[in-house]
């Protein structure tokens, strides 16, 4: 493994240079950098090939005594949160013992500014508990870049291209978990059967459901977590003492004894076994409750992306008042006679009010990963 080392991080980590060769496998090639973003030090590594990003903030003297360890343990769990298989990784991008050359070129230290100029633009997704950046990386992976070749090419894409390309699906395989998510309505039966990695983060699971209740994640959410399955009939949810949230704000209104974490820090392999029951409230206001089943635990998925297998069931549309409001504007819709049906029909179809369809589900799901 090739680290093509910026003077920045040279002098940081005081490691003799190598003259500058051609890789065997040029997989395991990556340029590197230390910058101080916020004031912590950063090592920025990118994939010579792809221009895949991974992010270590924070970084200190005692974590770099075995920089080798660091930066492979970093780079491999980035790539498993993306959906990457861990054996191939292994083998395909971080194999061999660690080598230190000069930067390659001028074209890949241009490239290379201008992905830590992403990385400052994304740093409010950063985990301060957290030494190694997965979420900042998922952005920055996902954003246009112009490699050395003048290619335009978004870093996740490229570096699955050139996988799949050498040992086909293999790179994408991961454990996953079958979900069955049931909104919460009355006389409603509305319900989406799910698989996706169990190494996305609950942040990505909000994406996915907004997605397949055709929510327009316009409001705030928050995940809660059970001992005890709550009743599907109670109208209040029982009182939790875990709680992941989407803003800073929701720290303020935390109880004494609760645990309370940021979405994007946790990923579903950290508590899904952990809790009997999981409640995903969307939009705080109208208190849109979806209470989600784990059905089946799969050893190895394509992880690149989810899928919706079935569902049933129209979601209400946003800003419809609750509950309350959705069985009120049922009740006008479905009256023939009500002076103010054509109007509210003229509304739900101006917020995207629309039947279950899976096909388009999967469609707009197989885009997430973008």
């Amino acid at each position: 493994m090739l680290i093509q080392s910026t003077k920045a991080l040279q002098k940081y980590l005081k490691v003799d240079l190598e003259p500058k060769q051609e890789l065997a496998a040029p997989l395991t090639g990556w340029h590197a950098h230390l910058k101080k973003i916020d004031r912590r030090n950063t090592i920025i590594l990118v994939h010579d090939i792809s221009l895949y990003t991974v992010i270590l903030y924070g970084v200190k003297a005692k974590d770099v005594k075995n920089f080798e360890q660091l930066i492979k343990q970093a780079i491999t769990d980035t790539l498993i949160a993306d959906g990457f298989n861990e054996q191939i990784i292994q083998t395909e991008l971080v194999a061999g013992d660690l080598s230190y050359t000069s930067t390659k070129d001028r074209k890949m230290v241009a490239s290379l500014n201008q992905i830590i100029q992403e990385i400052e633009f994304f740093m409010y997704e950063a985990n301060s508990e957290s030494m190694i950046q997965p979420s900042v990386s998922r952005k920055v992976n996902r954003s246009l870049h112009k490699s050395s070749s003048g290619e335009y090419i978004k870093p996740i894409e490229k570096l699955q291209h050139v996988l799949e390309r050498k040992v086909g699906k293999k790179p994408f395989q991961q454990p996953a978990v079958q979900l069955k998510v049931t909104l919460k309505l009355e006389g409603q039966q509305v319900w989406r059967r799910l698989v996706i990695s169990i190494n996305q983060t609950f942040a990505s699971l909000h994406d996915i459901l907004q997605i397949a209740f055709n929510w327009t994640n316009s409001h705030l959410y928050e995940f809660t977590f059970y001992q005890q399955p709550p009743s599907f009939t109670d109208y209040y949810l029982p009182d939790t003492n875990y709680t992941l949230v989407s803003h800073p704000e929701a720290f303020s209104y935390r109880e004494d004894g609760q645990k309370m974490k940021y979405a994007h820090q946790i990923a579903l392999r950290d508590v899904l076994d952990k809790y009997k029951s999981i409640v995903y409230t969307y939009d705080l206001g109208d208190d849109w409750q979806h209470f989600i089943e784990v059905e089946e635990w799969i050893d190895d998925y394509d992880a690149r992306y989810p899928v919706c297998l079935d569902g049933e069931g129209t979601t209400p549309p946003e800003n419809v008042g609750g509950i309350p409001g959705y069985s009120h504007f049922l009740e006008v819709i479905q009256s023939k006679d009500d002076p103010d049906r054509e109007w509210m029909l003229n509304w739900a179809e101006s917020v995207g009010y629309q039947p279950f369809d899976k096909n388009m589900v999967n469609e707009q799901l197989s885009k997430i990963r973008n």
